[in-house]
């Protein structure tokens, strides 16, 4: 296989840690008006990369494109896991035509799995299921998501203390953590407390220390953070305080699939966590991204 056809949708893993892990010569990003920006950041990490642009929903016009921009005579793998439901059928009804195999990412649960079939004989049927391993970093992760960032490190006030205690406890137990991200080109919209790594999923965490602070800034904080637009809806969603929360907002907290870590014994003269916190606390994330 030396071409990697794959469909730009709203999301840029699905096409990222497939090439990442299936190592094309080449990889032929198919997007829209709509997915252009996914498509520019994914050229920025792809570099064997080239983008061709086209129609989302004429089904007839989306395959006769394919066609002129995937020539018959040149082997390809087709990935179907972005794009538009049309572009998926398009490209599904070409690989089948061409006898191409294809693939496509589950995503959700972790680790991810890649699938591929193969329509050899006129037969279609499952060539092989893959269980990824870790194929990116966390910079990568962000700049796939985002037109830049910085870390700032720990806030300056004493939520910054806790912010550094929690930092250090899940430290050793993950694969990569940042303090203080902020998205560059967002003007203060956003900033992300902790962003964390374990294998080729991400979460983000808010840190709420103290009766004063809002939990339900911190709730909105992170339904910003981890919206389309932003590091999108796989991304995990932690809420970590020192108190425990009103039940209204613990409640909010998981209709909105955020996990909810309480660290009640945090120790604010010490600034540091009592052993059964963070132990807590690792397993709390862990489950999330790292799930048995």
């Amino acid at each position: 296989m030396s071409t990697l056809l794959s469909l730009v949708g709203e999301q840029p893993m699905p096409i990222l840690l497939p090439s990442r892990f299936l190592q094309p010569e080449r990889t032929l990003l198919v997007c829209t008006e709509r997915s252009r920006s996914v498509a520019a950041r994914l050229l920025r990490l792809l570099p064997n990369a080239v983008c061709e642009e086209m129609d989302p929903y004429e089904l007839p016009t989306i395959l006769a494109q394919l066609a002129e921009v995937a020539p018959a005579d040149q082997p390809m793998l087709v990935n179907l896991t972005g794009g538009t439901k049309m572009m998926m059928l398009g490209a599904f009804a070409l690989a089948m035509q061409r006898d191409w195999d294809f693939v496509y990412l589950e995503s959700e649960r972790s680790p991810a799995a890649l699938y591929r079939y193969t329509s050899a004989s006129g037969k279609l049927r499952l060539k092989e299921k893959v269980r990824l391993p870790a194929l990116i970093t966390l910079e990568e992760y962000l700049h796939a998501h985002l037109p830049g960032f910085h870390s700032q490190g720990f806030s300056p006030t004493k939520g910054g203390q806790f912010e550094k205690a929690v930092y250090d406890a899940l430290l050793p137990e993950v694969d990569e953590i940042l303090a203080g991200v902020r998205p560059e080109g967002i003007a203060d919209q956003i900033e992300m407390d902790l962003v964390i790594r374990i294998g080729n999923q991400v979460g983000v965490a808010e840190i709420k220390c103290g009766r004063m602070e809002r939990p339900k800034q911190g709730i909105d904080q992170l339904s910003t953070a981890t919206s389309r637009e932003y590091l999108g809806t796989y991304t995990a969603r932690f809420l970590i305080t020192d108190t425990p929360l009103p039940v209204r907002i613990e409640r909010l907290a998981k209709e909105k699939q955020i996990g909810v870590v309480t660290l009640d014994r945090y120790w604010r003269e010490a600034a540091s966590l009592a052993s059964g916190d963070r132990q807590q606390l690792v397993e709390a994330v862990r489950r999330r991204l790292a799930p048995r």
